[in-house]
């Protein structure tokens, strides 16, 4: 593909300078292993579909998982390799803090982010992206979860001007979809042992239809499938603890609980996510990401059923 290993690995310096975490030898393995691989196999789609459209690809996974690494890999990865893309999520689309307490008077229960994404305009962004010509230009909205106190806003609008042949949209729920089954709603999972926490697990599990326009935009979906997801909670407490020590507040443990698991109600790992892990029908490609966050395996939904029942 144009790449080597040992002299190309520098194009990735500013990443590993950001984030000291990831070893120069890692990435390398992950590169040879997954990302090269991963970037062949998103070109020979390409080639095969309509080549003056770009391509769309859901990047599903847990909150902590490494979406925004993995996006930045591959963009740079991409750029090396001759082609443009760009990276949305789909927290850009959450509905505005004006919005978000209009929901709240309807039904209380919505106590934060979560399942109230502004699908319209997601499925006009992505359009309109897939679809760009040169010279277009596509307005995407800024959302800063940290404002109105940490309820989150739109901020303002970041401009697209390059047409982009991949356009990656991840997300900690690109893609799910509703269960039917709704026995599967047992108290014994976490996030889902208080009075009522299981009929609006049910109510949210139903409001998953909305999504449908938006999910029929994406020509693949690939999972960062955590199977083991309770690490989510000790992920997002290392991150609460290098805020307390840098003197920015930072939640408590019963806090972070209690954020995680209010996600979990909404769309839950181990119903809807992992539904869409073992999907044939929706997705393509699974990959398995441990707790130190390495990439673990590289599996069909079929092999990941097997492995992860």
């Amino acid at each position: 593909m144009g790449f080597d290993l040992d002299k190309d690995i520098v194009i990735f310096n500013s990443i590993l300078e950001r984030r000291p975490e990831i070893s120069r030898d890692a990435l390398k393995t992950d590169l040879e292993r997954y990302y090269l691989p991963y970037a062949e196999r998103l070109m020979e789609i390409k080639h095969h579909n309509d080549s003056s459209r770009g391509l769309v690809i859901g990047i599903s996974a847990l909150q902590g998982a490494g979406k925004t690494t993995h996006g930045e890999i591959m963009c740079t990865l991409l750029a090396h390799l001759g082609h443009t893309s760009t990276v949305l999520s789909i927290d850009d689309h959450y509905v505005t803090h004006e919005q978000l307490n209009e929901i709240r008077r309807k039904d209380p229960r919505f106590i934060r982010r979560g399942v109230t994404h502004d699908i319209p305009m997601a499925v006009k962004n992505l359009t309109a992206l897939r679809d760009m010509k040169d010279g277009d230009e596509v307005l995407i909205p800024i959302y800063d979860k940290g404002a109105m106190q940490g309820d989150g806003d739109r901020v303002g609008w970041k401009k697209i001007t390059q047409k982009p042949d991949i356009i990656f949209y991840d997300g900690w729920m690109v893609g799910v979809r509703r269960v039917k089954d709704e026995s599967v709603f047992d108290p014994k999972l976490p996030g889902l042992g208080k009075p009522g926490d299981i009929e609006f697990a049910k109510d949210v599990n139903r409001k998953l239809d909305e999504y449908l326009p938006l999910w029929d935009l994406l020509d693949f979906i690939q999972m960062l499938y955590i199977p083991n997801y309770h690490v989510s909670l000790k992920w997002r407490e290392q991150a609460e603890v290098r805020l307390r020590s840098q003197g920015k507040g930072g939640m408590t443990s019963e806090q972070i609980r209690e954020f995680v698991y209010y996600f979990w109600r909404s769309v839950h790992p181990a119903i809807q996510i992992k539904n869409l892990a073992h999907s044939k029908e929706y997705t393509q490609q699974v990959t398995i990401i441990n707790e130190n966050h390495d990439v673990e395996e590289i599996l069909t939904p079929e092999q990941t059923a097997v492995k992860y029942p």
